[in-house]
């Protein structure tokens, strides 16, 4: 009698144990797991299987059933982990997954009935977060071949029948709505769930899908929401008792899913959705728990406290969508997670240009444009056809998809079929105007298959537009003058973004303007633009930096006067100039019509300052092939005296030029004059006439070299 227990009632006697409950929701499970094999093979067998004996085996360690395979509840909960996981993880993720599921999941909130969330789903949360490459990698069923979920392709990239059949990419369990339905009418029919839960579930994500603008029945079909209203959400240890908090509950739960989904990088929402209510179940229950006799005041409190608590969560939800609207304002039915989805790589996505609904936005992986994306929107036979092209930084197509179409089921459709769209892989914005010359339009759905023709290449001359209007690839400088002198900076531009920015001469106040430099690089890479946001504490010193950023950019534009500022004959030229400390002597080389060198023949300039600014100089005439260049801070002068000295060399060869012609002009008259023939004596020998010519040539070089020197020693 020592182990009998006496207690008041009263008391429930039932025949159903722990062991029971956990093994009839695995038979629930096996026919989805039955449908998952055949779609997926027998590799997703051995996932599900791992994930369910692992997490048996961690388990071990804690209990001291001394049964094989425990009480049942680890097993049911490696069971649900294997089934969410794609087909295509590699073997050792979901022994991982069991270890996550039992150790982190479950024992490390004090074992069965202790934990707060679903422990499959703390653990698919963490590999979602730390391997999320892997835990979006789908596989079409039977085939194999790489592709993506109904969620990532668009309402129609899936037929209702496939649905519910399961015949579609995704999780391992969850992709079979009829398998799943089976295994829910079991567990139904056993006691096992109450309905409240599910249904109120499905209710809360078909609000959710009306408000959001969505189909509601592929919201409830297509991805894991099915096997979550039922099995996940319904987890006795985890969900609330009370009626009302039930009903509460599974609407949260619905709508928090479409939500998730909608407004972040994961299209599966149910993970987080759930193990948010889960943790807000422990205060539904509290807040509707039934009134005992004499507690109606005090119920009716909680009551009150609770409601305000969800209206003021309500408003706070409503801000944030407006908010996030704000920030994204994205046409349509086109999402971040469509984006995301297409550049994984990316980190950020601007819209760097917009024409109405039609969007063209840069994929950017830490500040460097990799992709080019562009959304478009035109209406097709039934209603519009969104298209999203995916672009190298060349030009050229790599990828489209089709986010959302109605057209007609049997032929409409089609536009879809990857035969079709793979036609305008590797088009670029050069056949803009022939893709549709050169696009198989589909038979039976001309018009459809036009629109896409249409869409591609609307979004191509949207690019086009863009390029024409960006910067130029180069090095360009800017000047402004700022607090202490003037701020001297150069900007470069690759692919028609600046890529970099160096300051060449500045004195300002070293630890004011050191750390607003690197905070308006930071932006002016970012926003490429020169309308920057001043860095506080240093006012003056921002406003000169944008000043010469603009001055840059002005360069670097397309409408700028890139055209060279003289027009030269190939040659070598000399020419000298006063700098600071005496004349600057320079060899000018001019090959097509450019300079391609200059070469300093002496100077006596500051060194490490004055001389700097000597070669700076030079470079920059070169690059820009003009005179109006930039004077080097500090050494004005010297900079100065540069660029005279090659306006010299250049009027030196105009001057000797319109001398020869003036001297052959006066030759001409007096031969005329004296009654003599101007032309070359018919008497000489083509190798005499070479000869002269030649000599011709030295004496005039002689003379040219004479007068430059006299002009410099002059100067």
């Amino acid at each position: 009698m020592a182990n009998l227990f006496r207690s008041s009632g009263p008391h429930i006697e039932s025949p159903e144990t722990i062991e029971t409950n956990m093994w009839s929701v695995v038979i629930a499970l096996i026919p989805a797991l039955i449908a998952g094999v055949y779609f997926f093979g027998l590799y997703a067998l051995y996932l599900v299987l791992a994930s369910a004996l692992s997490a048996v085996v961690f388990e071990k360690p804690f209990v001291k059933n001394t049964a094989a395979l425990g009480d049942g509840s680890a097993f049911l909960a490696g069971l649900l982990l294997g089934l969410t996981l794609p087909p295509t993880v590699p073997w050792w993720l979901p022994i991982l997954g069991g270890f996550l599921t039992v150790v982190i999941g479950k024992h490390l909130f004090g074992g069965l009935g202790s934990n707060i969330f679903n422990p499959a789903l703390v653990a698919r949360a963490i590999l979602l977060l730390s391997y999320p490459a892997l835990m979006i990698e789908w596989v079409s069923p039977l085939d194999g071949v790489s592709t993506a979920t109904p969620l990532q392709l668009g309402t129609d990239a899936f037929s209702y029948s496939e649905l519910i059949i399961g015949n579609i990419p995704g999780s391992i369990g969850e992709t079979s709505v009829i398998a799943l339905l089976i295994g829910g009418v079991y567990l139904y029919l056993r006691d096992y769930i109450d309905l409240k839960i599910p249904l109120s579930f499905t209710a809360g994500a078909v609000g959710a899908a009306l408000i959001f603008g969505q189909d509601p029945v592929f919201t409830i079909l297509s991805g894991g929401l099915i096997f979550a209203a039922i099995y996940m959400a319904t987890d006795m240890v985890t969900s609330p008792v009370a009626k009302w908090a039930k009903i509460i509950y599974g609407l949260l739960g619905g709508f928090l899913t479409i939500f998730i989904r909608r407004y972040t990088p994961y299209p599966e929402g149910v993970t987080f959705a759930i193990l948010i209510i889960n943790g807000a179940s422990y205060f539904l229950d509290n807040a509707f728990e039934t009134a005992h006799f004499g507690e109606v005041e005090f119920v009716r409190k909680k009551v009150a406290h609770f409601s305000a608590v969800i209206t003021a969560a309500v408003l706070i939800l409503l801000v944030g969508m407006t908010l996030i609207d704000e920030e994204a304002p994205y046409p349509g039915n086109l999402s971040y997670s469509h984006l995301n989805q297409s550049v994984p790589a990316a980190d950020d996505f601007e819209i760097i240009e917009r024409d109405e609904d039609d969007i063209l936005f840069a994929a950017r992986a830490e500040a460097e444009t990799i992709k080019d994306l562009i959304y478009i929107s035109r209406n097709g036979f039934e209603a519009p056809i969104e298209v999203l092209l995916i672009l190298e930084p060349d030009g050229n197509i790599e990828n489209i998809k089709i986010i959302n179409q109605s057209e007609s089921p049997t032929l409409g459709a089609r536009i879809k079929d990857q035969d079709f769209l793979n036609q305008f892989r590797e088009f670029t914005t050069a056949d803009a105007e022939q893709i549709m010359a050169e696009t198989d339009l589909i038979s039976g759905a001309t018009y459809s298959s036009q629109t896409v023709v249409r869409a591609v290449q609307a979004g191509l001359r949207l690019l086009i537009a863009e390029q024409e209007t960006g910067l130029q690839d180069g090095v360009y400088q800017g000047q402004a003058e700022g607090v202490q002198g003037d701020i001297v900076l150069e900007i470069t531009v690759e692919n028609g973004d600046i890529v970099d920015l160096e300051i060449l001469a500045e004195q300002e106040t070293e630890h004011l303007a050191q750390p607003a430099y690197e905070e308006l690089e930071e932006q002016l890479l970012a926003e490429q633009s020169a309308d920057l946001d001043t860095v506080a504490g240093a006012t003056y010193t921002s406003e000169a930096f944008m000043e010469a950023v603009e001055e840059a950019i002005a360069k670097a534009s397309p409408d700028s006067d890139s055209e060279s500022d003289f027009e030269i004959e190939d040659g070598v030229y000399q020419g000298s100039a006063e700098g600071h400390a005496g004349p600057i002597e320079l060899e000018v080389v001019v090959e097509a019509g450019e300079i391609t060198e200059i070469e300093v023949l002496s100077e006596n300039e500051t060194p490490n300052l004055g001389d700097d600014a000597v070669e700076a100089t030079k470079t920059a005439i070169i690059e820009n092939q003009s005179l109006e260049v930039d004077t080097v801070s500090g050494a004005t002068n010297s900079s100065v005296g540069t660029v005279n000295a090659v306006e010299n060399a250049l009027d030196s060869e105009a001057e000797a030029a319109s001398d020869q012609s003036q001297t052959e002009a006066s030759d001409a008259d007096s031969a005329a004059e004296n009654g003599e023939e101007t032309d070359t004596d018919s008497s000489a020998t083509p190798a005499e006439e070479s000869e002269e010519e030649s000599t011709a040539d030295s004496d005039l070089e002689t003379e040219i070299a004479e007068d430059t020197a006299e002009g410099g020693s002059n100067g």
